[in-house]
């Protein structure tokens, strides 16, 4: 089964696009791309790819808080995707 969440073309490289981020840019840089990339994805998820954009958001709200731990934004940012994967189920 294909992995759509980190798939093989991002580790053709000896590192990952997001670890030459971190490597590139302030860590803040990198924490606000992923924090707009989990809104993007919860955002579009019922009108693109489901779940699978209920998971990237989640990755990304990972990220994050690996990058600059647990606050009231990435709180905040999980109910919006919880909220999204309900009505996702609903139909």
């Amino acid at each position: 089964m294909a992995d759509n969440i980190n798939p093989t073309h991002y580790k053709e490289c000896s590192f990952e696009c997001i670890e030459m981020m971190e490597a590139l840019f302030d860590w803040k840089v990198v924490y606000d791309f992923c924090v707009c990339n989990a809104f993007k994805y919860s955002w579009r998820c019922s009108n693109k790819n489901g779940n699978e954009d209920i998971q990237k958001a989640r990755w990304y709200v990972s990220k994050a808080k690996e990058l600059g731990g647990w606050n009231e934004q990435l709180e905040m940012l999980t109910r919006v995707i919880d909220k999204a994967e309900q009505l996702l189920k609903k139909g």
